[in-house]
């Protein structure tokens, strides 16, 4: 028997795990998960750099002016014309200050920044005294009535104090000081000598 003997080749069987391990791709080798993970954290990072940005920059800031000095002498003067006792006018004036201070920070936190009105050159400023007067006024603060003439003549008569006499004061007689010796006056002016040239 010439017979050829078969042999039996063995085939290499896939185990159950080992099917499991093959995955499907989708794009450049990845699966769709780890696509899904990958996009998510690149949103997440362009995401917190917005977020960032909208944190850290810095908010447009405007010059402004306003004449600070102008709004409080318009309120002293019109204190000074109304008939307000002075303990009131005192609490009414810390009201005020109080009112422009926060007028101020407001602006302030809005972006604005305000300089007092004699700092500034340019004239392409805004002016804003009127608008900041208005917003003081506006936020309770009672602007002085003035007095009518019978309580001004009322108020000058109460406060005119009798003044006391004053006795004339007496000259002291100063004796004269003598002039004080010249200390020079023993030294003899300088003589200036005549020197020969020698060549």
């Amino acid at each position: 028997m010439t017979g050829a003997v078969e042999t039996a080749t063995i085939e290499p069987v896939a185990s159950p795990v080992a099917v499991a391990v093959r995955r499907k791709t989708v794009f450049a080798g990845y699966t769709a998960a780890q696509l899904l993970i990958a996009a998510a954290l690149v949103l997440a990072l362009v995401w917190g750099m917005w977020v960032t940005k909208l944190v850290m920059a810095d908010k447009p800031q405007h010059i402004v002016k306003a004449d600070l000095s102008r709004i409080v002498s318009e309120y002293v003067q019109a204190q000074a014309r109304s008939a307000t006792p002075p303990d009131q006018v005192q609490a009414q004036m810390r009201t005020f200050m109080a009112s422009l201070d926060t007028e101020l920070q407001r602006r302030g936190a809005a972006g604005q920044v305000v300089l007092v009105g004699e700092a500034v050159l340019s004239k392409s400023v805004p002016d804003i005294t009127a608008d900041v007067a208005r917003a003081v006024y506006a936020s309770g603060v009672k602007a002085p009535m003035p007095a009518t003439p019978a309580q001004m003549g009322s108020m000058m008569q109460g406060q005119v104090p009798s003044a006391p006499a004053i006795a004339p004061v007496e000259m002291a007689q100063v004796a004269p000081v003598p002039a004080a010796p010249n200390p020079f006056a023993a030294v003899s002016a300088p003589r200036h000598c005549a020197g020969r040239r020698t060549g």
